[in-house]
């Protein structure tokens, strides 16, 4: 094929921003070898051959190092090699990294492309790493850094002079005939040679201008600098992350499966000048932007999509100092100082108090200071990423259904995002209403807002729940793709609302946004078993979450809680210490397994697995309840009542502490003591069934039977297929001698299914006098349990 496009990509980077010197156990090595193409040439009526040079890590000190630009190469290098990229193999395709970028090596790569390409074929040359001149004259267009290059010397060796690299595109565009497309990816320079006399403005410039008919991509104007951070891919420069994402098909505006030069140039100017801002860095576009640069396979665009798809909005601080370098280099003392107390502020989070000694403080001094102008719109970038820093981890740490952040008590919790609200309005209000996180970021204090909130009580408690839900429809309307909002809102229907349907709503709806979240199932598996009491609904979950991983710590755990429930305890050991085994830092798993130890009669284990949870956690209101309820089937029960008691005072809501604490008194036959508990936990949550199952109970057993009726005649309307509560409305009327009533509800609960209370029923002493009516209750007994009474 005539005349296809040669595209010479030059990821130029002529700052130190982001620059750091990589460590020897860091995951980019110096040195590190050629990514290994395997893959095949896809064309069969032309070839392409290219040479991809990264070079974060420099020999000199002299020269600060880059720390994306061998991420950035590596990634290019991946997309010429998928399918997408025209699958190239080690044959075409050269890959330079580190100090495998010496001048001699790229000088060798440039003359081996010239041999190999031939008219027709495409030639890609791309360079990423530091350029700049030594000064400022009109013969001198620059030099590309090589690894070797020596800091301020460069015609002494080891760069690569832009001249040369001209001739070697102009030798293909006029003498191959052939088409060229020149990327580069330009920044402001700091501490290098040139510094003085605007060296990285006048490579860039010089990368600009056309020679021939070839096709120009810078990343920004020469007087810009380029922008690297976290955001971009876990560590990339904003332009070539994005560069690669539009060809391999995110800039396919019009859906025809080409890339134009047109469409990346759109996509390019949308998406970097709006995820930088307010850092200003808009990339240029020079030639025929109807020119054909890339092929868009459906099947990798669609891979990459859903690769992204489990992804949430992400700020991230970006890193000048090399620039700063520059500036500060201007600064009297004194400003200088007052930058590096708020740098320090934002690294130690001390972002809005004390007064006169925060970031806060600090940034309204230094954003008035005209000397500072050039670094206002940095500064503001990154006091706005660090306000939302911590907040974005937590929310990441969600969908990662991370158990170090699911599992903190509710007072570490608090104090932890209790912050949070306040330092997202503050980076909002930096940010100002047009930037494109500007409404993400609102969402997410709303968010925070309404968790908040429903932490305060997460019991049957309507004004709670209708306050925390408030906040999470702000946060949909400013963000309705939110997750998280969807998952939270279920949690609240469930425990603040006692709303089911709606909580099983809520749930599909953060499910459908994404499908393979696990938090979501494990919340819905919580709720069925605390909440609902309905095995089946816990199983049914479970289930459908153990597809999604076989291999989490989360369904581990929870197949322990339903195999406890129904009293199947090895095989609830056994998932709870799977759990463990995974993630030992699991706190709720530790519990779980002192439950079930407790249930199973094996004390020592329950109190030793009770003090782990305490040592993870001290204030763990779970841990001490446990231990609370050990020392109480110990039959210790002064040890148990202060275990109780220390719970409460760490939570007062926290209904299952004051259940065992109510249940410690019957024990101790101090009933009215029991009454005030069961009582006290009707006030909180008057839905709360099992306090007014032992209230009955009390009621019953202190002569005030028709009380207990009631209460027990109220669960069943309540909740009308709990064979519990038939069962034990049957024991009242046996205690009542009602032998109507009591062969009524106790026929009620064995319809409902009471198989493995067989040997039970014989020996409850509440049931006597229904027994005494030995011909009902033999056929009752028959028509139930043929196999055991014939």
């Amino acid at each position: 094929m005539k005349n296809q496009i040669i595209i010479i990509v030059m990821n130029l980077f002529v700052s130190a921003i982001n620059a750091q010197q990589v460590s020897p156990n860091s995951s980019t090595e110096k040195g590190i070898a050629p990514v290994k193409i395997v893959s095949t040439q896809s064309s069969a009526t032309s070839k392409t051959y290219a040479v991809v040079v990264g070079i974060s890590d420099y020999q000199d000190p002299g020269i600060p190092d880059l720390r994306f630009a061998d991420k950035d190469a590596e990634a290019f290098a991946a997309f010429l090699s998928s399918k997408a990229g025209g699958s190239l193999d080690q044959d075409h395709l050269k890959l330079l990294l580190n100090k495998q970028a010496t001048m001699a090596q790229f000088a060798n790569a440039l003359d081996w492309l010239m041999e190999n390409a031939k008219e027709g074929d495409q030639a890609i040359i791309y360079f990423s790493g530091h350029g700049d001149v030594e000064k400022k004259t009109i013969t001198q267009p620059g030099f590309l850094l090589c690894w070797d290059a020596p800091a301020r010397v460069y015609m002494a060796g080891g760069a690569f002079n832009l001249r040369d690299v001209q001739e070697v595109v102009s030798t293909l565009s006029i003498q191959t005939k052939a088409k060229v497309i020149v990327i580069t990816d330009a920044c402001r320079s700091g501490n290098l040679a040139g510094n003085s006399v605007g060296g990285s403005q006048a490579t860039s410039s010089n990368l600009a201008k056309q020679y021939a008919n070839e096709i120009k991509i810078l990343s920004c104007q020469p007087n810009e600098y380029s922008i690297e951070g976290e955001q971009w891919g876990g560590g990339r420069g904003a332009f070539s992350y994005n560069l690669v994402n539009a060809l391999y098909g995110f800039a396919d505006n019009n859906k025809d499966l080409s890339i134009t030069l047109q469409e990346a140039g759109r996509y390019l100017e949308d998406h970097v000048t709006a995820e930088v801002a307010p850092v200003s860095q808009v990339p240029m576009i020079i030639g025929n932007r109807m020119e054909k640069i890339a092929t868009v396979d459906a099947t990798t665009l669609a891979s990459i999509k859903l690769g992204n798809s489990n992804q949430i909005a992400l700020l991230s601080n970006i890193d000048t100092r090399g620039f700063e370098d520059d500036v500060l280099t201007k600064a009297d003392s004194s400003i200088k100082k007052l930058y590096q107390l708020f740098n320090r502020s934002l690294n130690n989070k001390i972002f809005l108090e004390p007064a006169n000694a925060c970031a806060n403080d600090y940034y309204e001094k230094l954003i008035n200071e005209p000397k500072l102008i050039q670094l206002h719109s940095t500064m503001k970038r990154n006091y706005a990423a660090a306000l939302q820093d911590e907040a974005q981890q937590v929310l990441n740490n969600w969908l990662k259904s991370d158990v170090r952040e699911l599992y903190l008590s509710k007072k570490l919790k608090k104090e932890k995002y209790q912050a949070y609200p306040l330092y997202l309005e503050k980076a909002a209000e930096l940010l100002g209403a047009n930037h494109y996180m500007y409404s993400v970021i609102q969402a997410r204090k709303h968010l925070f807002k309404g968790y908040l909130i429903s932490l305060t009580d997460q019991n049957f408690n309507l004004n709670v729940g209708n306050a925390a839900l408030v906040e999470f429809h702000k946060a949909l309307e400013l963000q309705a793709d939110l997750p998280h909002a969807y998952w939270l809102m279920s949690r609240v229907f469930a425990f603040n609302l006692n709303k089911q349907d709606s909580s099983e709503y809520y749930f599909s709806k953060a499910n459908n946004l994404l499908p393979n979240w696990i938090l979501p199932y494990e919340t819905m598996i919580y709720i069925y078993y605390f909440k609902f009491n309905n095995s089946d609904r816990v199983k049914y979950y479970l289930e459908k979450a153990s597809h999604l991983d076989t291999n989490s710590t989360l369904i581990h755990e929870m197949w322990g809680v339903y195999y406890k429930n129904i009293q199947k305890f090895d095989m609830a050991e056994n998932e709870c210490l799977k759990a463990l085994e995974i993630d030992s830092t699991n706190i709720y798993a530790t519990v779980v397994l002192s439950g079930i130890y407790n249930q199973s009669n094996r004390l020592k284990l329950a109190e030793f697995y009770a003090l782990k949870a305490i040592r993870m956690d001290s204030t763990y209101v779970g841990a001490w309840k446990s231990l609370g309820d050990t020392y109480s089937i110990w039959k210790k029960y002064p040890e148990a009542e202060i275990q109780f008691k220390y719970a409460l005072q760490l939570d007062s809501l926290e209904l299952s502490a004051r259940i065992g604490l109510g249940i410690l008194y019957v024990n101790l036959n101090r009933q009215e003591e029991a009454e005030k508990e069961f009582e006290k936990i009707l006030i909180i949550d008057s839905t709360y069934e099992l306090a007014m199952d032992r209230l009955a109970s009390i009621y019953v057993r202190t002569e005030r039977v028709e009380d207990g009726i009631n209460l027990y005649q109220k669960l069943i309307k309540r909740n009308p297929n709990d064979k519990i509560f038939h069962y034990n409305l049957a024991c009242v009327y046996s205690r009542s001698k009602d032998s109507i009533k009591g062969f009524e509800y106790l026929e009620k609960a064995l319809k409902i299914g009471m198989y493995d209370y067989a040997d039970w029923l014989q020996k409850d002493p509440d049931l006597s006098f229904l027994k005494s009516q030995t011909e009902i209750w033999n056929a009752l007994m028959q028509k139930y349990f043929p196999d055991k009474f014939k």
